[in-house]
């Protein structure tokens, strides 16, 4: 956090043209605002399931293989569902 602190952004909030609300983010784009959900897939989630080797790596200049069972969207889903409380928590 001393080497690369949060940086404040400002975005319209819950819909485009909303009201802006400003935010300290941690993890920033590679330009210094906020992350975009297309190039985190592709620079860092892709990157990091072709290194375990889920998907291909991809050739020079092109891109990588769709990934769609195992795209940040589905981790997304996952992730909700163990948060989520069992059955048999549920019915206590």
């Amino acid at each position: 956090m001393k080497r690369l602190p949060a940086v404040e952004i400002t975005l319209p909030w819950k819909v485009a043209g909303g009201p802006p609300v400003t935010k300290r983010l941690i993890f920033t784009g590679p330009r210094g605002g906020h992350i975009w959900r297309t190039s985190l897939n592709e620079e860092a989630w892709k990157r990091a399931l072709a290194s375990a080797g889920v998907i291909p790596e991809r050739k020079p200049g092109g891109s990588y293989a769709g990934a769609r069972e195992n795209a940040m969207h589905a981790l997304r889903h996952f992730y909700a569902s163990v948060l989520m409380p069992s059955s048999q928590e549920r019915t206590r």
